[in-house]
């Protein structure tokens, strides 16, 4: 608000002086406002606290700075943050995100909370099939996003000791507005954004917004890969001591996900070398495996529609109170309900082999045709494939359809705040309590069927094996047992006590400390093979043999696990432009249903030692320097942040699609920098990270030990140079790379690294009107992010596997903005 206002009053000055002097003291204003900004993320003192004060590493990233990198999903916005390791190559959702070496061994943001406004949007973050990031849509009511990396996020989140990543919105405090709307230059996409906020009478101000995209087709699907959009609203009552603010939102997107698919071996290393297939422009997602049926939860018949992608629908309401109520007591109060329900659909490619060898030695020499596409009815081997897809190969899919029936959550956080004045120093102490209940209904059924692996590929039939191109219904991988269904119920209960003390000398120190506990309730269901007409024939053709049926049998769980985080950590401000501080910190992450009864008795109670399967324990230290130069030592402005990370993470886990427990002890150290330096036009942001991490300990692979962990890179980096010229627009570049990094825990097969360039350009068509070009991935980089280490396939019988199985970022695409602000 600050910041605002400061830029409001250069912006009156200027009205009234001449040019040159205005834009001199524009520029002053805009000095002193970078130098005042103010965190409230993961910040112990009451309204937030500058970055050079703070002992923690956090950043703080607006709007128009983030859409530098020409994001085409939330998890691309996160390559912009300094020490996140984000895996955009998900599209809509089902994103991948570390931080400081903290292990990916699954999926998901496990040590990372993705908050909205203060609270976390889910309360675990590697939920299967609905990580969090699927759930926030970002739009131009986004006014900042805030990031801590270790430090306070121990203990001021639950479920996030690694990190915490905060969307926070725009509030209307400003009277001003915006209309957007995009086109894609080289693919169909239209998307329209709309905000605006103003004040209503001198106490009360709004702001409402959204967008509505249809299209997202980036890769030719054939099909509309994103429909829907959002509606936000807020309306906040400003009191002389405090204010309330309610808000709301709803959300209705269907946004496609990929997953991996084939994609070539050289050597060890994972390329783009299958002819006819493009990892980073082709997808299995096309109209000959859209439309399909399967047997849900219930044993009743399912259709499905893969356009319809991770479909994510919510309904909120929020509040937030905030008060000084005297004797420099602040009480803030934030409560918020979502219901939340969806689906997840999208094609898992489990085996490739060329169709000669599939057909002898699976199906017993089976013979094979096109079910559908241009060459329905041709026959399919090798020769054919080749001559209609440039390869042989066919691709065995699992389709994971599953109902996100249930994924409602209430959150509310209270905290009081009291600073006492000493005089010749200042003590902050803060006492609060986090709630959230978090349900968890999900309704698995996963069908598997043959493609030619394409563009635009087709279902195959095998004589005596498939139906209509279905291999087996709700039997992806060939396993009986995935229709399945959990109804789960977590409650998470956290009391918190903070404090912060400030001395005139410049030094700073503050400590936390929080008793998480979580409560786990409810039940799983499982699957067995049984016969079932699908289609309603009136036969039971083969794959109708053994469709998997819900048997209503699993299991129960009812248990309670507890755990103590703190941190305590000091800065020391050397000048007003420079300060250094250290952290140590003691957090945990705790599982979900990826656990779910691998250590429980049959009452659902933890067994001996079952506790330490569901709470997995991180200790971190951290210690660096702050920098704010304010042109007086160089030219310019310049803002440095060197931080040097130690982490060690004990973790178990367990990994859906190979069916495969992981536990592991990881220790990592590195260093992370951030920086933004302006001069004149030109301005430069960036950040690198430097992570050097290891297997430290195994009980389940003890193999593994010394090895680097899967997906881990040693450098990654972002920088961002650009350049305004007043009264034209401005140009720039976003540069996104890593080093290699290994597909596994064992260190086999390698992840090329990449620098992925992104471009921007923005022209001033007048003071309010603007046209601006985004052209992500500009020289269409394959950059894979992941693969599947048990599913790489020798194909040519050389004895070397040459086809592995991989997901990698969209390749290059481009669109058009017209912007009007009011």
């Amino acid at each position: 608000m600050g910041r605002n206002s400061l830029w409001l009053a250069a912006g009156a000055f200027a009205l009234t002086s001449g040019a040159a002097f205005a834009q001199d003291a524009a520029d002053a204003i805009e000095a002193e406002a970078r130098l005042q900004t103010v965190v409230v993320t993961g910040v112990v003192k009451a309204g937030g606290q500058n970055r050079l004060d703070s002992s923690i590493s956090v950043s703080s990233l607006d709007h128009a700075d983030l859409m530098k990198t020409a994001p085409r999903s939330t998890s691309e916005i996160f390559r912009a943050l300094p020490g996140i390791r984000a895996e955009s190559s998900a599209g809509g959702g089902n994103s991948n995100i570390a931080v400081r070496g903290m292990p990916l061994s699954t999926g998901g943001a496990k040590y990372v909370s993705l908050q909205e406004d203060g609270l976390p949007i889910l309360l675990f973050g590697d939920f299967d099939f609905a990580p969090a990031d699927g759930f926030y849509k970002v739009d131009t009511t986004l006014d900042r996003v805030e990031s801590v990396r270790g430090g306070t996020a121990s203990t001021l989140t639950t479920n996030g000791p690694g990190g915490i990543i905060n969307f926070i919105s725009k509030t209307g405090s400003t009277d001003e507005g915006s209309i957007a709307l995009t086109t894609g230059l080289d693919h169909d996409d239209y998307r329209a954004d709309f905000e605006y906020g103003g004040t209503l009478t001198d106490s009360l101000y709004f702001h409402i917004g959204g967008h509505w995209q249809q299209g997202g087709d980036y890769r030719d699907f054939g099909f509309d890969a994103v429909s829907g959009g959002q509606i936000r609203a807020s309306l906040t009552r400003q009191f002389e001591t405090g204010f309330v603010r309610v808000s709301a939102k709803w959300l209705d997107k269907a946004e496609a996900t990929h997953m991996p698919q084939a994609a070539g071996l050289s050597g060890n290393n994972v390329t783009d070398s299958i002819a006819g297939f493009s990892a980073s422009g082709d997808s299995l997602h096309n109209p000959y495996i859209r439309y399909g049926r399967d047997v849900d939860g219930e044993n009743t018949i399912n259709a499905y529609d893969l356009a319809d992608g991770i479909r994510t629908e919510v309904k909120s309401l929020a509040m937030q109170a905030n008060f000084d109520l005297g004797a420099d007591i602040v009480v803030d109060a934030r409560a918020r309900y979502q219901d939340i329900s969806g689906n997840f659909n999208a094609p898992f490619t489990h085996l490739v082999v060329d169709a000669d060898t599939l057909l002898d030695l699976s199906y017993g020499g089976a013979a094979a045709s096109l079910f559908n596409g241009p060459g329905a009815g041709n026959p399919v081997t090798s020769d054919s494939l080749i001559a209609a897809t440039g390869n042989p190969y066919i691709s065995d899919v699992t389709y994971f359809n599953t109902d996100l029936d249930d994924l409602s959550n209430f959150a509310g956080d209270l905290r009081a705040s009291k600073s006492f004045d000493f005089g010749a120093s200042t003590l902050d102490v803060t006492l609060g309590y986090f709630f959230m209940d978090q349900t968890f209904a999900q309704d698995w059924h996963w069908n598997r069927f043959l493609t030619s692996t394409s563009t635009h590929a087709a279902l195959i039939n095998v004589e005596g094996f498939t139906d209509n191109g279905i291999l087996g219904y709700n039997q992806g991988f060939g396993w009986t047992g995935n229709n399945r269904n959990y109804d789960l119920e977590y409650q998470a209960r956290a009391p918190y006590v903070a404090a912060s003390w400030s001395l005139d000398t410049g030094l700073t120190l503050d400590g936390s400390v929080r008793l998480d506990t979580l409560e786990q309730t409810g039940t799983r269901t499982d699957g067995a093979g049984g016969p079932f007409d699908v289609d309603g024939d009136g036969l039971i053709d083969a794959p109708e043999a053994a469709v998997s049926l819900n048997t209503g049998l699993g299991g129960t769980t009812n248990f309670e696990v507890d755990h103590t985080a703190f941190t305590i950590g000091a800065n020391y401000l050397l000048s007003n432009a420079l300060s250094v501080f250290g952290r140590y910190s003691e957090g945990a992450a705790f599982n979900g249903e990826r656990q779910l009864f691998t250590s429980l008795d049959e009452g659902g109670r933890l067994v001996p030692g079952g506790e330490e399967t569901y709470v997995d324990e991180t200790r971190q230290f951290e210690a660096g320097l702050k920098w704010q130069e304010d042109g007086e030592s160089l030219p310019g402005q310049l803002d440095l942040y060197f931080t040097y990370f130690n982490a060690e993470t004990k973790e178990d886990n367990y990994e859906i699609t190979t069916m495969t427990a992981l536990g592991n002890t990881y220790v990592s150290q590195g260093v992370e920098t951030e920086f933004s330096y302006s001069q004149g036009g030109f301005d430069l942001t960036g950040s690198v990270t430097f992570t050097d991490a290891e297997i430290d300990a195994s009980t389940t692979a003890p193999a593994y030990v010394g090895n680097t962990p899967r997906r881990q890179a040693d450098w990654i980096w972002s920088f961002t140079p650009s350049y305004t010229v007043n009264g034209l627009g401005r140009v720039g570049m976003n540069f996104t790379g890593t080093t290699d990094a290994y597909v596994d825990d064992d260190n086999v097969y390698i992840l090329p690294g990449a620098t992925v360039t992104n471009l921007f350009a923005e022209w001033d068509i007048t003071e309010q009107a603007t046209l601006s070009i985004g052209v992500n991935n500009v020289f269409d980089k394959v950059l894979f992010t992941e693969a599947e280490n048990g599913r790489a396939f020798d194909t040519d019988g050389d004895g070397t596997a040459d086809v592995i199985i991989a997901r990698s970022i969209n390749g290059r695409s481009a669109t058009a903005t017209f912007r009007y602000r009011f």
